[in-house]
């Protein structure tokens, strides 16, 4: 053979190799005006484009929305495959839908439906707003897709359906690309320093409310989550992928992930990351790009967009691309890192995984299908048969985890009448009981395919021997809750129906209409929003600091008293429209005389104000924290309130205020100090002395202490360290632990580190519920904590609810902080002139998935700016 015939046979080789594309479907550029990577593309021009590529191949293209922000802009869904398999679309999903629960057919039927069936493989992009090369890359792969017609991508839709979400959070999507549009110059800027690199707060990474979306799959608590959530369960996907950025001076990340796994996945799971890892590391040798994996990212926490899914069957994977920075950026290597290069790299990983869920379509399927075949089976001869629910302490917030359960595709029954069964066990009581069950409660089997999923979300001790976690270590769901839940080892013959739509008791005015007040118990979180729509629509209301009966109804501290007298005479309606919007029991009372314990008049039934809250916000205030009370008082509580930044906070009046609340600052009260100076503080503490109430949270309560900003008299813990002079402990003659850190090699420093932090621990603790802060609470609590922040006993004040000896429920934390940690304050008052400060240590507000706080937090914005004397609540001598 010539060497002219070698070269020609060379070329059209290579020719072939090239995609060839169907030019009606148009570029890019066509639609948006300008080359993927020249730009970041707004919310709107990613709908003009993906409508267009639908517009151009109908027959291999579908858009559907999904969703809609709270900023009201839409989610959408482009899928793409085969003309014959779009034409058949509800076929393949009745099938992926069967072979989801393998109760519905036999082994041979699912063998014809793996046979017959392609995947589906869904690709999500953009779930954090600033990491921008996400919707850019899936732009990109949404062209190819639509547009080649080589064999690589006529296999691809052939042998699968592909779903791509372009632009998972719109948001904060939109917030950073007007930030770079609007600090964009003539030219990119490379310096690292230059502003388009460094976003000012909030950043576009989180959604409307400032909530991270890619921590709340598990718990649905924005709006996002739930049609995403909702619209995937349509689809149930075999593969499920996560598109991000990391930082600029990385390379790229894919699956395998790194350890803890979380125990519940199979070792498929495991063994499918290794698979795509291993399709994805061939496609970037070929490219000679630099990638990573099985380090840093884990599989563990739930609420992730690859823990989740997999969690749901799928193969659930994260891809992180160097970036989070504007067009061009400068590395420490002194590479230039371009946007095109991030969103050519996220695309080559998208095509990657798309070819190999191809090329093993059966194995996925089938893999797919036993995930819940296995399910089923741990259900039927696990040593837990059922979790069980009594809803009777709080029926709204039971109902809503069930809710949240049931969006995420948990079957649930519920027995209508009362029943008994005997060795049950609930969380972190040792040994088993006999309990009776109130009408109404709910059972949770786990012989169903979503087993997995449910011992993930409510087992008690979630946690492994492993001592780093990228993400918090426990979140056991009915402890969060607050929600009385048990577990039981055999089957409950109690006849049930099952749940589809959570529906609550209607609510009712027991003994009809008032002669003097009407009633209610602050027990439950709707009682709260009860009370905030009484106060913030001018109704005259007090709270009861002392227990009383009236005939055999006994009414706890912290009863919501409203006289009929000092309110209009429209309070009869208001009240019978207040309990049924809020599923409230009241109560009417004909006299103020009770049977025992305070009458209705007393002084210990104090008058409650109409609050007037500032929250403080911008920098330095942590955006999620902020977001969490954002949310809370907008979306569950419809609690009016003044976001302020602190600059207007120095300079504005604040004596018609009732609270101001400084949430997490991330830096341990250090943001704050740098913000607000002595005069800041003594303004401060001059309102708080005349009557005001400051809540401060984490790091806002740490600016509080003696130890930072001086507001109160309580100081932050720290570690107490050897004494300086003696390099030895003279008791056992070895060197102290100060020295020893001295001598530690880089790992042995790193794994130190690894075992001092606390990643999100559940901690138990003994709650003052004669104070007003634990009103509506039995005296015990389960908290949360993700930071180091820790206080001394205040001898100013009150130490309202304590960390317990041996203080860990679940999760990890070392023994030497659980010893630290142990009878210290988690919740602190300390009283000045007229006002309160109150200091959390921990944030009760976290993800807002901890219900059973809600009350907690409200307690001291609500009842506390209004109470001069907690006193009042002591017995009288």
């Amino acid at each position: 053979m010539t060497y002219r015939v070698l070269i020609l046979l060379a070329f059209l080789t290579q020719l072939h190799a090239q995609p060839a594309f169907n030019t009606s479907v148009p570029s890019p550029k066509q639609i948006l005006g300008y080359e993927l990577g020249d730009r970041f593309t707004s919310h709107a021009g990613i709908e003009r484009y993906i409508t267009a590529v639908r517009d151009a191949v109908p027959d291999r293209v579908q858009l559907i929305a999904y969703g809609e922000t709270y900023e009201g802009r839409a989610l959408y869904l482009v899928i793409i495959s085969s003309p014959e398999n779009i034409n058949r679309l509800d076929e393949i999903r009745s099938g992926i839908r069967k072979l989801s629960d393998p109760r519905t057919l036999t082994d041979a039927e699912a063998e014809r439906l793996i046979k017959s069936t392609p995947p589906v493989a869904w690709l999500s992009y953009g779930v954090h707003g600033n990491e921008a090369s996400c919707p850019e890359a899936a732009l990109n792969v949404i062209y190819q897709l639509a547009s080649r017609t080589d064999t690589e991508a006529t296999s691809i839709l052939h042998n699968s359906v592909v779903i791509i979400d372009p632009l998972l959070n719109p948001d904060g999507h939109e917030r950073y690309v007007n930030y770079e549009v609007a600090r964009a110059g003539a030219h990119p800027i490379e310096d690292k320093d230059a502003v388009e690199h460094n976003e000012d707060w909030p950043s576009g990474r989180t959604n409307h409310y400032f909530f991270d979306l890619n921590r709340d799959w598990a718990w649905l608590t924005q709006k996002e989550s739930r049609a995403r959530v909702k619209a995937y369960r349509e689809w149930k996907p075999q593969v499920h992928v996560d598109f991000h950025e990391m930082g600029y001076n990385s390379s790229y990340f894919f699956f395998p992930a790194f350890k803890p796994i979380n125990k519940n996945f199979p070792k498929s799971t495991t063994e499918w990351g290794t698979i795509y890892g291993k399709a994805n590391a061939a496609a970037f040798d070929k490219q000679g790009w630099s990638y990573w994996s099985g380090e840093s990212f884990d599989l563990f926490y739930p609420g992730y967009g690859d823990s989740w899914p997999s969690l749901n069957g799928a193969i659930g994977m994260t891809y992180e691309q160097a970036g989070q920075v504007g067009v061009r950026v400068r590395r420490s290597d002194e590479t230039i890192l371009t946007l095109r290069d991030r969103l050519e790299h996220h695309s080559t990983t998208s095509l990657a995984t798309l070819k190999a869920t191809a090329e093993h379509r059966e194995k996925r399927l089938r893999d797919f299908y036993n995930f819940f075949k296995e399910a089923l089976q741990e259900g039927k001869n696990g040593s837990a048969k059922a979790f069980v629910v009594d809803p009777q302490q709080d029926p709204a917030r039971a109902a809503k985890m069930i809710s949240v359960l049931r969006q995420e595709g948990v079957e649930v029954d519920r027995s209508p009448t009362r029943f008994t069964l005997d060795a049950v066990s609930t969380y972190f009581v040792k040994g088993t009981t006999t309990k009776t069950f109130s009408a109404g409660s709910y059972i949770i089997p786990l012989e169903q395919p979503a087993k997995r999923l449910i011992m993930a979300l409510m087992e008690q001790e979630p946690a492994l021997s492993d001592t780093f976690f990228y993400d918090i270590s426990t979140w056991t769901l009915p402890i969060a809750y607050d929600v009385e839940t048990y577990w039981t080892g055999k089957s409950i013959s109690t006849p049930t129906e099952r749940v589809n739509d959570v529906q609550l008791p209607a609510g009712s005015i027991v003994g009809g209409k008032a002669g003097y007040a009407y009633l209610f118990r602050w027990e439950t979180n709707d009682a709260v929003r009860a009370l905030a729509w009484l106060l913030q629509n001018n109704s005259r209301v007090t709270v009861a600091m002392k227990e009383f009966m009236i005939g055999s109804e006994k009414f706890p501290r912290g009863t919501i008293i409203v006289p009929v007298g000092t309110n209009g005479p429209d309070i009869h309606s208001i009240m019978q429209n207040l309990v049924q919007k809020f599923n409230l029991t009241a109560y009417s009372a004909q006299s103020g005389m009770t049977d025992s314990g305070i009458n209705l008049g007393s002084d210990r039934a104090v008058r409650l104000k109409r609050p007037r809250i500032i929250v403080a916000t911008g920098s330095p205030v942590s955006t999620e924290a902020f977001g969490s009370i954002w949310s809370m008082f907008d979306r569950s509580y419809d609690i009016e309130f003044i976001p302020m930044k602190l600059a207007q906070l120095r300079n504005a009046d604040l004596h018609d205020y009732t609270a101001i609340v400084f949430p997490d600052d991330n830096a341990n009260g250090q943001g704050y100090k740098s913000q607000l100076d002595s005069n800041a503080v003594q303004k401060l503490k001059a309102w708080v002395a005349g009557g005001g109430t400051f809540v401060g949270i984490e790091g806002g309560a740490a600016f509080a202490s003696a130890s930072v900003g001086k507001l109160a008299s309580v100081k932050l813990k720290e570690k107490k360290k050897d004494d300086k002079d003696t390099k030895k402990d003279t008791t056992k003659g070895k060197l102290s632990d100060e020295e020893l850190e001295k001598r530690m090699t880089v790992e042995e420093r790193e794994r130190k580190a690894r075992l001092e932090s606390i990643p999100g621990t559940m901690l138990r603790v003994k709650l003052d519920n004669s104070h007003p802060l634990g009103f509506g609470y039995d005296g015990d609590l389960a908290v949360l904590k993700t930071t180091q922040t820790m206080f001394e006993l205040t001898d100013h004040g009150y130490n309202v609810g304590m960390y317990t000896k041996s203080p860990r429920l679940s999760g990890y934390m070392s023994k030497e902080n659980e010893k630290m940690i142990e009878d210290t304050p988690f919740l602190v008052h300390e009283q000045l002139g007229s006002g309160n400060i109150i200091l959390f240590a921990d944030d009760p507000n976290f993800r807002l998935f901890l219900e059973g706080l809600n009350k907690v937090f409200l307690n001291s914005i609500l009842l506390m700016p209004s109470i001069r004397n907690v006193t009042l609540t002591a017995d009288e001598e």
